[in-house]
Parts: C-alpha cells; sequence; structure tokens
C-alpha cells in the first residue's frame, strides 16, 4: 500500500469528533457491565471471569458493533460529501488501495476502543473491590476478538461505501452484532463476522476458542476481510463514475 493513501486517512483523524464516541461508549458499556455484574451477585460467583462476561456481553454484542460501524461511516463519510470520490480516483492511488488504508486505520481505531475495555475492565475490577488482577488470558481474548473484528471492520466499510448516510450501516451493525449473539448461540458463529469478534472475546461467557479452532477462526476472519476488501474497492472504483 502506498503510504500516501494511508498518510492522508491518519491527518482526517487528527481531532476528529469519532473520537468522542471511541471515548464514551466504552465507558457507558463499562459502567453498564458492573453494575449488571453487581446487581446478580446472588446469581454470579464473584470474580474477574464473571465480571469480564458482563463487560464483553454488552460490549461486544451492542456498543462495539456500533461504534465500528459509525467509525466506518465516518471513514467513507467524507469522500461521499460533493465530488470527493472524483477527487480520489484521480489521484494515482489505486482503489483498492484507497480501501485498504481505510481497513488499517479502521482496524487501529478498533484496536484503542478494546484497549480502552481492557484498561476499563482493570480499574472496575478494582473499584468493586475485586482482589489481585485478571489472567493474562483477557489479553488473549482482547487480541482474539481484534482479529476478529478485522472482518467487521471490512464488512461495515463495504456497507458505508454502499449506504451513503451516516445512521443505517450505524444499524446494520447493531444488527449484526444482536444476529451474531444468537448465531453463536446456534453454534454457527464462525460463518458471521460479527459473531467472530464474540468469539475471540468470550462474550458469551461459554468458554475461550479451543487451540483447535484457531485456525479456522483466523481464516474465516480472513475470508470475510478479503471479500469485503474486493468488493469494497470495486464499489469505490465504480463511484465517480456518472450515473446512466
Amino acid at each position: 500500500m502506498r503510504a500516501q493513501a494511508l498518510r492522508a486517512e491518519a491527518v482526517k483523524l487528527r481531532r476528529a469528533p469519532i473520537w468522542i464516541a471511541y471515548a464514551v461508549l466504552p465507558l457507558i458499556a463499562s459502567v453498564i457491565g458492573t453494575f449488571n455484574y453487581q446487581q446478580n451477585l446472588g446469581l454470579l460467583t464473584p470474580g474477574w471471569e464473571n465480571l469480564w462476561t458482563q463487560h464483553t456481553l454488552f460490549e461486544l454484542c451492542f456498543f462495539l458493533p456500533a461504534l465500528v460501524g459509525a467509525g466506518c461511516s465516518w471513514l467513507m463519510g467524507l469522500e461521499h460529501v460533493g465530488t470527493n470520490w472524483n477527487q480520489v480516483l484521480a489521484s494515482p492511488v489505486a482503489p483498492w488501495r484507497v480501501v485498504a488504508a481505510k481497513l488499517v486505520v479502521g482496524t487501529g481505531m478498533l484496536g484503542v476502543a478494546l484497549a480502552a475495555t481492557g484498561a476499563l475492565f482493570v480499574a472496575l475490577g478494582k473499584a468493586v473491590g475485586l482482589p489481585g488482577l485478571p489472567s493474562g488470558g483477557c489479553v488473549i481474548s482482547l487480541l482474539l476478538a481484534w482479529a476478529g473484528g478485522v472482518s467487521v471492520v471490512a464488512v461495515q466499510l463495504l456497507v458505508s461505501a454502499i449506504v451513503r448516510s451516516f445512521a443505517a450501516p450505524v444499524g446494520v451493525a447493531l444488527a449484526g452484532g444482536i444476529a451474531g449473539l444468537v448465531l453463536t448461540a446456534k453454534g454457527w458463529g464462525m460463518w458471521w463476522p460479527w459473531a467472530l469478534m464474540q468469539m475471540g472475546a468470550n462474550s458469551s461467557g461459554g468458554g475461550a476458542l479451543a487451540a483447535s479452532d484457531l485456525p479456522a477462526f483466523l481464516a474465516m476472519s480472513a475470508i470475510f476481510t478479503c471479500a469485503a476488501l474486493c468488493a469494497c474497492a470495486r464499489v469505490v472504483a465504480n463511484a465517480g463514475a456518472p450515473s446512466s
């Protein structure tokens, strides 16, 4: 990828209003998860594992998909204004490089949100009096959620390339996250990109991914990502074409 495409996307992020959502939504999700954990201590065994499930259930199934949807809408929305797509396509950068740069930036933004989720999990866990620190498995879960989340970013960029409104792709992301929760419960999570992010984080509490499942998990994330990236590049290549 040419550095200029990635550099252009990074410049757009400076002082961008979307960072407000990336700061606020993980905090809201963490507070709700902690409150739910405390209200259900009669049913839950006190400890880091159950707090993790409550945090990630709300974060990965509702808040984070919507956040990724908003981030991708913002990344694509700047080009949807006026004749910006014509200017982008007139540059010496191939459409797939433009989309790939947006994928890299969107994946980085997802990483920031997941890092905030992990930090808030530890901070709020200590605030409610949990002893010690959580196990290193939480870090692995966040990394796997990030690996699965790359496919969500790619799909949401495709949706935002097709649908030019800001809110509609966010609605698609939220619906995708809810559907992922249902499909994971039925054992079909590997076939749904939003579910991959949830499975990686073990947000349902059904157990962390087994080592034998990792190749299929990573392969499905790569397949969804590549397919969405190719489709999005085609949409972008036609974005500046005059309508018939």
